[in-house]
């Protein structure tokens, strides 16, 4: 089968090109920037590489033909981000997305697979399931909960298929220091103190990349219509506790120092979050990785990558 993965180059999209490669799908690898990022040239010499802009709506169509499947990942990453241009956010997750309905539609069969948020929740407690009326407070939440009802709408315009993944909170080897995990392991094994926000008592779900690859994947074999997703582990753990297991498999000497949260992520801090596991177990019978065999793989790769180059976002 042939693929286009947008954003390939970045953490998930590398992750999500390799397990393709490995099934022996033909992959159309699209980022603006290929190198230098999370992509090997081993894996890129097995790819079709575009190096384009998910703006160019030309290159994408073209990238798109005879794909089976468009799994879109392209996005901007990190809190800071998200704060800083909140506009630029949200409009490469329009206009990206509006790019790539367009070039799905006009093949009358092409699916595609979003990379949406659990941040769509919003200040929502409790197990969060997809049933839920939500109301998104971050301007990324907000973003990624337009293009839920964007695939709906394409869905009911034009009968594209969709899946949404709203993806949890994600970690696994490759991420960069935007994202919470591999910056507390960067500062244990440096001996620094661990910085949390607040008392560390909020919790959270934490689901490791492969398998929010293999849900990409099930979702992309497996669903039909317009369909919502959760892609989590279904177990909360509180960011406290998270630090102390960071520093256990580490080995590290660091202490855990609580800082109170800039104000400008105010919109992004919730006390409680944990994915409800229904919807995506019927789909696939893998369990999820228990946390500390993901915390070894991730501890593992930053100890055996200080000579790559530049580290990668999602």
């Amino acid at each position: 089968m042939k693929v286009l993965v947008t954003g390939a180059a970045g953490f998930v999209g590398s992750h999500l090109v390799e397990a393709l490669l490995a099934r022996g799908d033909q992959v159309v690898a699209y980022d603006h920037r290929l190198r230098g990022k999370c992509l090997s040239e081993r894996v890129l010499a097995k790819a079709h590489g575009v190096e384009a802009d998910i703006f160019d709506a030309a290159a994408v169509k073209t990238a798109s033909r005879g794909c089976a499947v468009i799994f879109h990942c392209a996005a901007v990453v990190g809190v800071d981000a998200y704060t800083t241009r909140p506009a630029h956010t949200m409009e490469v997750e329009e206009v990206g997305l509006r790019n790539v309905c367009t070039a799905a539609v006009a093949q009358n069969g092409t699916r595609v697979v979003y990379a949406s948020s659990s941040a769509v929740y919003g200040h929502a407690g409790g197990a969060l399931d997809e049933s839920l009326v939500i109301a998104p407070v971050s301007n990324y939440g907000i973003a990624k909960r337009f293009g839920e009802l964007y695939l709906a709408a394409q869905y009911g315009e034009h009968g594209l298929q969709s899946a949404a993944l709203r993806i949890f909170n994600i970690y696994g080897p490759r991420q960069d220091e935007r994202l919470v995990i591999p910056r507390f392991i960067r500062q244990a094994l440096a001996g620094e103190p661990i910085v949390i926000y607040g008392d560390g008592s909020q919790t959270r779900d934490f689901v490791y990349v492969g398998d929010a690859v293999t849900a990409a994947l099930a979702c992309a074999d497996r669903t039909a219509g317009c369909e919502i997703v959760n892609v989590c582990s279904g177990s909360e753990t509180s960011v406290r506790t998270l630090a102390e297991r960071v520093i256990a498999l580490s080995g590290s000497g660091s202490h855990i120092a609580c800082h109170a949260p800039p104000a400008a992520r105010t919109a992004f801090e919730v006390q409680r979050s944990v994915g409800s596991r229904a919807k995506l177990a019927a789909l696939m019978i893998e369990p999820p990785t228990q946390l500390d065999d993901g915390l070894r793989s991730t501890i593992a790769d930053r100890l055996s990558a200080h000579a790559r180059a530049r580290p990668c976002g999602r």
